[in-house]
This record gives structure tokens, sequence and C-alpha cells, in this order.
């Protein structure tokens, strides 16, 4: 694996089958061609496979389907090692079966953030999985990286002592904090602050805003490591008929009622983009195929981290982008100076500081 950049992994899902058209990444004319993705038994489908699904895929990451597992959603006839075997059938890295650290309210979706018992449990109930797939893995050129939980850099470190207490992994995942509750009393900044801390390849769950994105990159040069992302963000297209702006990463309600309600398009023209899907479809073509709003809004999520990989390359480009990113997202603005700082000092730590390096801000 390359080092010193990050890498937006789009969540794979099943296309409407009224859409005859295939996903980018197995198509034989693609509108374009991205080359990484991310899987999951329970959403891509454990009949998914490496050679059927993704020939020409130069990198493939598999989740666990620990979410499923936890919520008891998942079949009940699967096991940890069915899961470790489809994983070794079609990943380059794959991610052991967790029990995320919340509790669930059975017959619903909604979630009760964790109680100390409950992280303990399911804690202690993930890592033991961890240890019995490591143990089993028969295919070596697969990498089983470690999940590790927690709703903030002080829990997710006591999970990876705990994990890591007889066995090491070759790299670590968790997912990123989106709200700060009463347990979680801090934010991504302090989740990358143990990333930093740990010093090996880390991939992220379920994030993608614009801040986050340049900040992984700019930490992943810094580090020398390789850092991975995904979010189903970009299916909003396909669920919701959301379509990404490019480069401001907001969305617009892109259905004809929404149109009309927010901005005045002719249904014959091309949108202001220049992606390979706008360039080739009409905006009542993508309107009516939501399929190619997937496209388009896994494109526009692909440039942005292209983008910023470049970026953060220049600290005086870095600073400027992070000071315009907190501008324009109105619910930055009490926080804006504290991210500013936390963003500064885990970028540089004390002993570049020392050395007379200047901090951005």
């Amino acid at each position: 694996m390359k080092v010193s950049r990050s890498l937006y992994l789009p969540v794979s899902i099943t296309l409407p089958q009224n859409w005859s058209v295939a996903e980018h990444w197995r198509k034989d004319n693609p509108y374009f061609f991205y080359d990484n993705v991310f899987v999951s038994p329970f959403v891509t489908g454990m009949k998914t496979t490496r050679k059927k699904d993704f020939p020409e895929a130069s990198l493939v990451y598999a989740d666990s389907g620990g979410y499923q597992f936890a919520s008891h959603k998942a079949p009940k006839n699967i096991s940890v090692l069915d899961i470790l075997r489809w994983q070794e059938s079609i990943a380059d890295v794959a991610f052991t079966l967790d029990y995320p650290a919340y509790s669930y309210i059975s017959e619903s979706d909604n979630i009760i953030y964790y109680p100390e018992k409950d992280f303990l449990k399911n804690m202690e109930h993930s890592n033991k999985n961890a240890w019995l797939m490591l143990e089993a893995q028969e295919n070596p050129n697969m990498q089983l990286w470690g999940v590790v939980q927690g709703g903030n850099g002080t829990d997710q470190k006591r999970w990876y002592d705990a994990l890591t207490k007889e066995h090491t992994f070759p790299g670590y995942t968790f997912p990123m904090s989106s709200t700060i509750t009463p347990r979680a009393k801090d934010d991504w900044v302090s989740q990358l602050k143990f990333a930093k801390e740990v010093g090996t390849n880390f991939h992220f769950l379920g994030r993608s805003e614009p801040l986050l994105v340049l900040v992984i990159a700019k930490l992943a040069q810094k580090m020398k490591k390789f850092y991975t992302y995904d979010t189903a963000s970009a299916a909003m297209g396909l669920m919701q008929g959301k379509y990404t702006m490019p480069f401001f990463l907001s969305a617009l309600n892109f259905t004809k009622k929404n149109l009309t309600d927010q901005v005045k398009l002719d249904m014959n023209e091309h949108p202001g983009c220049s992606c390979p899907v706008c360039q080739k479809h009409t905006v009542g073509e993508i309107i009516n195929t939501y399929g190619l709003l997937l496209l388009h809004n896994v494109w526009v999520r692909v440039e942005w981290n292209k983008l910023c990989n470049g970026f953060v390359k220049d600290d005086d480009i870095f600073n400027d982008l992070v000071n315009k990113i907190l501008r324009l997202q109105p619910t930055y603005k009490k926080q804006k100076e504290k991210y500013k700082q936390d963003i500064n000092n885990l970028i540089y730590d004390e002993t570049k500081k020392s050395e007379g390096v200047k901090t951005y801000w």
C-alpha cells in the first residue's frame, strides 16, 4: 500500500432492478473507473465475490457486519468464521467482528448511547471474536484489522489496550463521532489524536464531511500512513434524491418537486458539473434515474479526496481551506476557534513547536 495519503471507499450497494446500467466498478465501459470499494456482508451480500463483482478492483475492504450482529438483525445461522471465510474470498483488508458499544432497543432502530456495563461487555465479546479470527485466518494475502469501538479517544484507548494485550494487528478501524453526548464529551479531533498515538494504518467508519477529510489527509501526510474512510452519504442520491454539490459537498434535493421549490432548472439541460455523469445526462434523466445520482455523488467525494491529498502539501493552502470551510459551516461558528486550535495541536506536536516550526494560527 502507498503511504502518506487518504482514500475514500464508497460503500457498495445494490442498485434498483429497474436500472439497467451496472455500478461503475462493474461496467465494461464505465462513466468513470474508481478501483476502490467498501463491502459489507449484509449490505452488499455474502454472495458478492471478488471474481464476479470486482474483477478489476485494486483495493477491496470488507466490513464484518458488527452492527447487524449487535442489533440481532444478522441471520442466526451465520458465525464468526463464516464472516471470516467470506472476507478472505473477497477482501484485501477486512475488519474483525465487533459489537458496537451501544445498547439497542428491541424491535426498533433507536439507539441509547452506551452505559459502562455495555461498553465492557461488548468490548470483551468483540475482542474474543478478533482473536479467534486472527488465529483462524487462512488467506495470508488479506490483512485483518482490529476494530476499536468507543465514542471518544479515551474509551477507544481502553478498548485498544484490551484488544492488543496479547495480539497486534496490521491496522485498526473505528467509527467517527458525529455528536457530542454525555459520554462522548469530545469529538473526532480526540479520536484522531488516538489514531496518531497508535501510529499505524487506520480506517475511519461512517464520516466524510469536508473538514474531516481535509484533516485526515493532512494527518496521513504527517504520519506517513495510509488512512481510509467510508460513508453511505453518496447513496443518498439513490435513496432520497440527494445531489451532492461539487466542492461544497452540500446536498440539493434533486427531485422534480424539490427542484421546483428550491431552484428553477431546465430538465433538458445538463447540470453545472464537470463529472462524466452530468456531462452525458440532462437534469431530467438524472432525476428519473437515481443510480446516476449515486455515480455523481461518488465522483464528487473522490474528487474532493484527491484535492485534499494535494492541498495538504502546502501549509498555507491547508490553513486557508480550514478557515474557509469553518466560515461556510454555520454549525461550527461557536466552536471555530476551538477547532482551529485543536487541529493545530493535532498536526504539530510539542517537539516540533520547540524546534521553531510555526503553527497554522
